[in-house]
């Protein structure tokens, strides 16, 4: 049963169900905060290390999605609940944790790679974590720091869903990976001309490099997901 709070907040009208599975989590800079459940149910981290104790804030994390699942009245996917009963995946599930044979993700994760050592060894010292939220939209630096990672994550999940619908025939499938493909595309436009824009200070001849890197993996994202740049997702893109 989903705590009392998510369901008074659900009662909302204005809120869209889901919309937190297509957006890239950077919230300080979304327009629909005021229409998302977990953004107004989203819990009080307060100022510890969220890497301290990984085991019980991931448990934390998958209760509080679940909960924003049952308060909207959908169906949370089996996976998450048999973890919350402490089962280990099935079998049939099991492929979903494992590293893919897959040269699109094996791109993606290069990428982070890249902008990993780019960032660890440049002069511009590294931002407070979380990052602050500015009143014009964050830095170039902190739009790369913050897509590096998800980009990767993202790619990952749309070819794992594309997998699950080529297997199951799932129209949900489908959608998660189009979502997720539209998600990291997003992540590779905004680190495109956010590096474009330090490039026009800063001769690195880094910046042309990872810049080259994400011209080809738009290429290839866009032509192994067709249908991600037209994707509309409620709230967060205009028709």
């Amino acid at each position: 049963m989903a705590k009392t709070r998510f369901l008074d907040v659900a009662a909302d009208p204005a809120l869209l169900p889901g919309i937190y599975n297509t957006c890239d989590s950077w919230c300080d800079y979304c327009p629909a905060t005021d229409r998302c459940l977990a953004f107004k149910c989203r819990p009080d981290v307060g100022e510890g290390n969220p890497c301290v104790d990984i085991e019980e804030r991931m448990y934390e994390s998958m209760q509080y999605l679940k909960a924003c699942y049952d308060a909207e009245g959908l169906q949370p996917p089996q996976d998450l609940l048999s973890l919350l009963n402490g089962e280990r995946p099935s079998a049939t599930a099991a492929h979903r944790y494992v590293p893919i044979d897959d040269g699109l993700e094996r791109m993606g994760k290069h990428h982070a790679m890249l902008v990993t050592a780019f960032l660890a060894t440049c002069e511009a010292p590294l931002p407070s974590n979380p990052l602050p939220k500015r009143e014009h939209g964050p830095t170039p630096f902190e739009v790369v720091l913050y897509y590096h990672v998800p980009i990767a994550t993202k790619i990952y999940r749309a070819i794992t869903s594309s997998l699950e619908a080529a297997r199951t025939g799932s129209a949900h499938a489908r959608w998660d990976s189009d979502v997720s493909a539209k998600v990291a595309l997003i992540g590779i436009d905004r680190s495109d001309e956010a590096l474009h824009v330090m490039g026009l200070d800063d001769a690195d001849p880094r910046i042309e490099h990872i810049r080259r890197h994400l011209s080809r993996l738009r290429r290839e994202v866009s032509a192994r997901f067709p249908a991600a740049r037209t994707l509309v997702r409620p709230g967060l893109d205009r028709v």
